[in-house]
């Protein structure tokens, strides 16, 4: 059994995608498992990792874009009628997360009515309800929580305008692991990452978003073009996301929340990473939706 699991549920973007869900990953150690974003698809696809939905009693947004958050009232009453969760569920994330979990939660009022209606006391009162925890932003890393063996820290990264934004540094049995979040290169990134055994970072590849814009403008379509151009802007380039790893020393570096959003094989994968090799001499891996990474034994 590895000392720690990650799968990624979703590895896509806001941009459409058939094949990359939004932004998710399941963090598993020693039968404990936290989840890190709940964006488009991602609470469906736990159902297909096999943890018990009911189990997860802790998750952390890295910042309250849509793309990281919109699947959480599927998550929260998968976890409560079908996981049959009898506690609370705590959420941690930066500024603006009790405004947006708050809102989710009273969105499902009337579904939760239904539910008790039918269900009665086969339902835990307690299982539906949350408990928002809003973090501070830092620069350093610093303590958010210890979920049975594993702890999880919080850093500022620079996703501006959205603001605060979160990476997170995981420990559990000795390994380490660092979450990107959303953000441009960063320096608080490269110190957080220090010392990890593996970055899990977002990327975005200039010259194919360089291609759809142009195709965009070629249709006359110039109000696209813009939003995309915008995008990239706040978002780190593949070779800048080489670049803090291997000034961060990890030996293990693992692309999400890929933007475009590519095919999980040919030839747009090796054009996706082309020059990164150069700049960062670990082992680098494109990663897929549903994919798990370990780290040891």
């Amino acid at each position: 059994m590895p000392d720690m699991e990650i799968t990624l549920l979703g590895t896509g973007s806001p941009l459409p995608s058939g094949n990359r869900c939004g932004a998710g990953q399941l963090v598993v150690s020693d039968g404990s498992s936290v989840l890190i974003d709940c964006g488009w698809g991602a609470a469906r696809r736990l159902i297909a990792t096999g943890v018990q939905v009911g189990t997860i009693d802790n998750v952390f947004f890295t910042h309250m874009h849509s793309d990281h958050i919109t699947d959480f009232p599927d998550f929260a009453m998968m976890r409560w009628t079908l996981g049959g969760a009898t506690t609370p569920l705590h959420v941690y994330g930066p500024e603006g997360t009790r405004e947006a979990i708050e809102g989710f939660r009273t969105g499902l009022n009337p579904d939760v009515r239904y539910r008790f209606a039918h269900h009665g006391e086969k339902l835990s009162r307690e299982g539906i309800e949350v408990v928002v925890h809003e973090i501070p932003a830092t620069a350093a890393v610093s303590h958010v929580a210890s979920v049975s063996g594993i702890d999880v820290g919080s850093f500022e990264v620079d996703h501006r305008p959205v603001v605060p934004a979160l990476g997170f540094k995981v420990e559990a049995r000795g390994k380490r692991v660092v979450f990107s979040g959303d953000t441009i290169r960063v320096q608080s990134l490269v110190d957080a990452a220090k010392g990890a055994d593996m970055l899990i970072s977002e990327a975005v590849h200039l010259g194919m978003m360089d291609d759809r814009i142009k195709m965009l403008r070629a249709a006359q379509q110039e109000r696209m073009a813009q939003i995309l151009e915008e995008a990239c802007a706040y978002h780190a380039p593949t070779h800048d996301v080489a670049a803090m790893a291997r000034d961060a020393g990890v030996p293990r570096l693992v692309l999400t929340h890929l933007i475009p959003p590519i095919p999980n094989e040919g030839p747009a994968v090796e054009q996706f990473v082309g020059g990164m090799k150069d700049i960062f001499p670990g082992e680098l891996l494109v990663a897929q939706d549903m994919q798990k990474v370990t780290l040891g034994e």
